[in-house]
């Protein structure tokens, strides 16, 4: 069981009443023309299983979009899978075999340890420096043995919104090359990048992409998370793969979805930077008013949380851990954050800046500060 089912669980008890900060969903509605062109899809009256890779127009959008970075994408290198994680758990299964190792931040989103283990791999830990990638590839290259098939890393991180620069994307692909290792980039929150010098992307040093692999979603960057729509893109033989191991697993991604993604060309240029200033100015905020009440936090270098040293709040409570602390403010003032301990951190608190609705902002921070106080 996880420490935050029990979070949440304390949470109902509340009702309407309860303030969570617990769920990383955007902040922002979906684009117009999205939701216009799902309305279609589903008039369209018929609903087959689609192809195992994706929709063949929905392949071909995807992989032009990745060719506006300047990478030469082509379709038959993208696969399309049920949502992120479903692209994950087939990524891991086309690259490990039983007692192979992969390599993860930690902290980390809990799927990177608990799908390596679950397909009988072993998963190994690399801890960050405060938050950040930097010497994480020196460290990295430390830990890695000879069952190493893969390092997975997040940029921005859930939960520490550590955010890769260019030279430390470029250190970790040059490293995975040299060690003849695949990189798997999830970039679930690429689109939320705040921290200077992040531009660059990992795929941007592996043009062959014989080295990197992307993981990406629609969930975050255009606040779809219900159409359960990722990719994964690789060069075309581990596409394949990834396509076939995803067929074997699961079942496509839903086809009204992906035939309604396919309108992403119409999506207006401004709406991700419309989307991502809001989530940078709700961090910035959130830190302003953290500090106001004694408590000391760094803005995220990107992504949708900030990540919360517990410790002088377990020393000011008594609180044994973070999960404790968590639960506390849950059952006593229906606060929900998400406990550190899913992450690999029992002392940090992870608040997700893009939980409360926009209508319920202010409202749901002055709750929150009052709480942690």
């Amino acid at each position: 069981m996880r420490a935050v089912d029990a979070v949440l669980a304390a949470l109902a008890a509340h009702g309407d009443g309860a303030s969570s900060w617990v769920v990383g969903e955007p902040c922002a509605a979906p684009p117009p023309a999205l939701a216009a062109a799902l309305a279609e899809a589903a008039r369209a009256g018929a609903f087959p299983y689609p192809p195992p890779a994706g929709l063949p127009r929905l392949r071909e959008v995807l992989a032009a979009r990745h060719r506006e970075g300047g990478a030469g994408v082509e379709a038959a290198q993208v696969a399309v899978t049920a949502g992120a994680k479903g692209g994950l758990l087939a990524l891991l299964a086309a690259l490990l075999e039983p007692d192979d190792e992969l390599v993860h931040p930690l902290p980390c989103y809990p799927a990177y340890p608990a799908m390596a283990r679950r397909l009988g791999g072993r998963a190994v830990g690399v801890a960050e420096a405060q938050g950040s990638f930097e010497g994480w590839a020196r460290a990295v290259a430390g830990a890695i043995g000879p069952r190493t098939r893969a390092v997975v890393v997040a940029s921005p991180s859930n939960p520490t919104g550590a955010t890769l620069s260019g030279a430390q994307a470029r250190d970790l692909v040059a490293l995975c090359r040299e060690r003849g290792l695949r990189l798997i980039c999830d970039e679930a929150y690429g689109e939320f990048r705040f921290a200077p010098d992040t531009a660059a992307l990992p795929a941007d040093f592996d043009p062959g992409r014989r080295t990197v692999v992307q993981l990406r979603s629609a969930s975050k960057s255009w606040a779809l998370c219900g159409w359960r729509v990722g990719w994964v893109v690789a060069d075309a033989g581990l596409a394949a793969t990834v396509a076939a191991r995803h067929a074997s697993l699961l079942n496509p991604a839903s086809g009204p979805a992906q035939a309604a993604l396919t309108a992403l060309p119409e999506v207006p240029a401004g709406y991700l930077e419309t989307a991502r200033d809001a989530v940078r100015q709700r961090g910035r905020e959130l830190v302003r008013v953290l500090e106001d009440a004694g408590l000391a936090a760094a803005p995220p270098g990107g992504g949708f949380y900030l990540w919360l040293d517990a410790r002088p709040l377990l020393a000011r409570t008594g609180a044994g851990s973070a999960a404790e602390l968590a639960l506390g403010l849950a059952r006593e003032h229906g606060v929900g954050l998400w406990p550190g301990e899913d992450f690999g951190s029992p002392h940090h608190l992870r608040i997700a800046v893009t939980a409360p609705p926009p209508a319920a902002w202010q409202a749901a921070l002055a709750r929150l500060v009052g709480a942690l106080a």
